[in-house]
């Protein structure tokens, strides 16, 4: 996983992790909200446990759930001992929870973002309820979700997303999520995504996120009407998304007779 897959994930999972308060969306604590925070606190925990040299505090700014700092070899050289242990007591013991945690944080950090979700999965299996009582595993669910619709393993990331949900029932923005799947997949399923989406506009009629993807919903569909109506809510809504005018070009596309094609997502 390149560096600008992780920041792509990180972005995608903090969209998950949005609230809806007095009609206004706000970020809950925008460097916590992705896995990366989760192992950041995990890592540095089991760190410290084993008698380690203490982490580097991180700059502001950084990628959330960066690795402590080596400053030699012979400090990249323990750093690497340490990770071996973290992934080798995970196997070793699979009946532990927070060994299972630590391990996805190591393969998370180490780019293998399919080992990442596999432990995850571990632990979700060993302690579902931790998933959804304690905040720092939050981010946990939609991560896997999303992981499995960009995978485009639908039937799989359906249970996580209903789980995310199920969690968090007030979060739209896990919602429109799961719609967007909908829409990715072949072949299309519009009118489920429609259905999510307009569940998700009750609660926020000018969630532009949501509009966004309701025009497309209604483009794959070969509804003109409907995605032309979408998208003079979404201008309405948000005069300036970036989305405007990529969403525009399709549903021209759409009345020409043009095949679809959805603009990827900014």
């Amino acid at each position: 996983m390149s560096a600008a897959r992780r920041a792509a994930l990180a972005i995608k999972v903090n969209r998950l992790r949005r609230r809806n308060v007095n009609n206004t969306k706000y970020l809950v604590g925008l460097a916590g909200l992705a896995l990366g925070f989760i192992i950041s606190f995990l890592w540095v925990s089991s760190y410290n446990k084993n008698n380690a040299p203490v982490a580097t505090p991180q700059a502001a700014g950084a990628m959330p759930g960066s690795m402590p700092a080596a400053n030699s070899s012979s400090g990249q050289q323990a750093m690497m001992g340490q990770v071996q242990q973290v992934i080798e007591k995970a196997k070793g013991n699979p009946k532990d929870f927070q060994a299972q945690i630590d391990a996805a944080g190591v393969y998370y950090q180490s780019g293998k973002e399919a080992e990442t979700v596999d432990y995850l999965k571990k632990a979700y299996e060993l302690k579902p309820e931790e998933f959804k009582t304690n905040q720092q595993l939050l981010g946990a669910l939609p991560l896997i979700a999303t992981y499995y619709a960009d995978q485009k393993q639908y039937d799989e990331a359906d249970t996580w997303f209903r789980r995310s949900m199920e969690v968090e029932p007030g979060n739209d923005a896990i919602r429109i999520e799961l719609a967007s799947s909908y829409i990715q997949r072949q072949p299309p399923q519009p009118d489920r995504a429609i259905q999510e989406l307009q569940t998700a506009l009750k609660a926020n009629p000018k969630d532009g996120h949501a509009l966004g993807h309701l025009v497309e919903a209604y483009a794959v569909k070969k509804d003109a009407a409907g995605a032309e109506d979408a998208l003079n809510r979404l201008r309405e809504a948000e005069p300036s998304n970036k989305r405007l005018t990529a969403l525009q070009n399709m549903l021209a596309d759409l009345k020409a007779g043009k095949p679809v094609t959805l603009p990827k997502e900014q």
